[in-house]
């Protein structure tokens, strides 16, 4: 019995996973950012980035730093700290050339 659970969990975490990459790539959402009503375009074009940008270059190069000894934790605060700049973008926005913003994508 609790063998079929965690697999059953381990498919469910799979596919909401999933799920989440497939949004960030075709919407420049995720479900979290759905419920807000925000989402990632480009910088300044405004267009939908696409899984390389929304995925890549906003998500792992930056995790990847951060896994670098004593660098990584000074790059994750510090890009935290970014959003208090005029343009509210992240050093991970700068990287990927995108920027949160508030609204649906166009149907």
């Amino acid at each position: 019995m609790n063998v079929y659970l965690a697999a059953l969990s381990g498919l469910l975490i799979l596919a909401l996973g999933i799920f989440q990459l497939v949004m960030l790539a075709t919407r420049g959402q995720s479900i979290g950012k759905r419920l807000l009503g925000i989402r990632i375009v480009t910088y300044p074009e405004g267009q939908n980035p696409g899984g390389v940008k929304t995925i890549l270059l906003r998500g792992v190069v930056p995790a990847v730093i951060g896994m670098i000894p004593v660098l990584g934790p000074l790059f994750s605060l510090v890009n935290v700290c970014f959003i208090f700049r005029e343009d509210r973008r992240c050093i991970h926005d700068l990287i990927a050339g995108t920027q949160v913003v508030n609204g649906q994508p166009p149907q």
